[in-house]
């Protein structure tokens, strides 16, 4: 698979790992490039969507690509992607969990996400592609 990553120019150095395991031509470096119509209209030729609950995740999935939302200090009944082509997972934490544990602060940029671990989104990822792949 080629591999498109897409953020903010400042989230580049968080990125960089992601971008170094990949090799040269199996990635699309779009890290502060393009407005949202250009990232628009990449998420619409994607094959997949992965990514956290964000604007880019509702954007890939009213392009109608298979978008798997991951979902930690966020509600997934809120704002889960919407459509059939769609699922989320979160952390094993909840919503209430996470904002409710000592020292929660909304403006800090720790990550709340590291009890959802790999194998489950994987699971996650594999299950949704089961279900829509083949219309893929």
């Amino acid at each position: 698979a080629v591999v498109a990553v897409v953020a903010a120019p400042n989230e580049r150095a968080a990125a960089e790992p992601v971008l170094a395991s990949l090799p040269a031509d199996r990635r699309i470096d779009l890290i502060g490039k393009g407005g949202l119509p250009v990232i628009g209209a990449a998420l619409g030729r994607c094959a997949f969507y992965l990514g956290n609950d964000s604007g880019l995740m509702h954007m890939a999935a009213a392009a109608g690509t298979p978008t798997l939302g991951l979902f930690g200090p966020s509600r997934e009944d809120l704002y889960a992607p919407w459509g059939g082509r769609a699922a989320w997972v979160r952390t094993p934490q909840s919503f209430e969990e996470i904002i409710g544990a000592p020292g929660y602060d909304h403006r800090s940029e720790a990550t709340h996400m590291t009890g959802l671990d790999v194998p489950t989104v994987i699971a996650a990822a594999e299950g949704l592609w089961r279900r829509v792949g083949q219309a893929c």
